[in-house]
C-alpha cells in the first residue's frame, strides 16, 4: 500500500471512529416531563405503581385471559445480593431495575442486554448504624435522569443514558440520625419527594419527609413527622421529652394528586416502646400511625 493510500485509509478509520463516538455521545432519551408522569404513555411504567395515584394498573390489552397461558420466559438476568423488593421502571424500551445495596441497572427490555450498571460506594461502617440497608423498592425518572435515595442517606440522580452520577445531596448523616431508605422517591411537579424509616437511635430529626429539586438536587423543604415543643401536636405526646419521641417513619412510597397539589404519606407506629409506654393510652402521639396530606410546595401538613 502506498503512503497516500495509507493516509486515506487512516483518515477513513478516524472518520468511522469519530462517527461511532458521536453516536455514543448523542445516545440519549426523550426527557420525561411532569405532564408525562401525570398521564403516562400506555407502553411505559415510569414510576413505582405506574401512576402518581399509585393505581398499579396497566391499560395495555395485548395480554388477556385467552392468551395469558401462552406466556413464556424470553430472558433473565441476575440481580445483586440482598433483599429483593425492587419494581422496575420501563421507559422507551429500557427497563431500569433497582437492585439491593444501591445498585441500579439499565437493561434492554427486549433482549435483556445490560446497557449500564451503577454501583454506589457504601461506607464500610454503614450497617453498624443502619442494619436495614439492602432493600430498594423503587426508583424515579425525570428529565434525562434516574433518581433514587441511597442507603447512606443521600438522594442522587444518574444520567439515564449512561448511568453516570449527575448530582447528589445528603439528607441525613447516617452516623448521627440513621434512617433506612428502603423505598425510593416519586417526582411530583418537579420535586423529588422521599420518606424513610427512622432508627429509634436517630431521634426525631431522622423522621422526615423531604423534597428536592429534581433538576439540581437542592433541598426545597423537609417535614419532621414528630412535633417539637411549641409546634402543633406537641401536646399529644404528654410529658415525653422531645429526644425520646422516635420512630415515626414513613418508609413506603408516597403518592400525589396533581389537581390538589397534595402528597400523601403513611406513618409507622412508635418503637421500640408502644405508645402506652410513652405518654399513655389517652395520647395520640402525632403523627404516628397516621395518613398525612402535605402541601407539595411547602411540606405543610394540610390534614391528618
Amino acid at each position: 500500500m502506498t503512503t497516500k493510500r495509507r493516509q486515506v485509509a487512516f483518515a477513513l478509520l478516524l472518520l468511522v471512529l469519530a462517527a461511532g463516538s458521536a453516536t455514543a455521545q448523542d445516545r440519549g432519551i426523550t426527557p420525561v416531563t411532569d405532564a408525562m408522569l401525570v398521564d403516562p404513555d400506555p407502553a411505559d411504567w415510569p414510576m413505582w405503581r405506574r401512576t402518581l395515584d399509585g393505581w398499579g394498573y396497566s391499560p395495555l390489552d395485548e395480554v388477556h385471559r385467552a392468551n395469558v397461558g401462552a406466556l413464556r420466559m424470553v430472558w433473565s438476568r441476575a440481580l445483586s445480593e440482598g433483599a429483593q423488593q425492587g419494581t422496575p421502571l420501563v421507559y422507551d424500551g429500557v427497563l431500569y431495575m433497582p437492585n439491593p445495596r444501591d445498585v441500579i441497572q439499565a437493561i434492554d427490555a427486549v433482549t435483556g442486554d445490560l446497557i449500564w450498571e451503577y454501583r454506589r460506594d457504601r461506607p464500610d461502617d454503614l450497617e453498624q448504624y443502619v442494619p436495614i440497608s439492602s432493600a430498594n423498592r423503587n426508583i424515579a425518572i425525570y428529565g434525562e435522569t434516574i433518581i433514587d435515595t441511597s442507603s447512606d442517606d443521600h438522594v442522587f440522580a444518574l444520567d439515564a443514558a449512561t448511568g453516570q452520577l449527575v448530582w447528589e445531596t445528603q439528607i441525613l448523616d447516617y452516623r448521627v440520625n440513621p434512617a433506612h431508605q428502603t423505598s425510593g422517591p416519586i417526582v411530583a411537579d418537579g420535586k423529588v419527594i422521599s420518606g424513610r424509616g427512622c432508627m429509634p437511635q436517630g431521634g426525631p430529626d431522622a423522621c422526615v419527609i423531604t423534597a428536592h429539586d429534581a433538576t439540581t438536587g437542592a433541598e426545597l423543604w423537609r417535614r419532621r413527622l414528630i412535633p417539637a415543643p411549641g409546634e402543633p401536636g406537641d401536646e399529644t405526646w404528654g410529658d415525653v421529652p422531645f429526644e425520646r419521641r422516635t420512630h415515626v417513619g414513613s418508609w413506603m412510597v408516597p403518592s400525589y394528586d396533581p389537581e390538589l397539589d397534595l402528597v400523601y404519606v403513611g406513618t409507622s407506629v412508635t418503637s421500640p416502646a408502644p405508645k402506652f409506654m410513652l405518654g399513655g393510652v389517652d395520647r395520640a402521639h402525632l403523627y404516628h400511625n397516621s395518613t398525612l396530606a402535605l402541601a407539595a410546595d411547602t411540606g405543610e401538613i394540610v390534614w391528618y
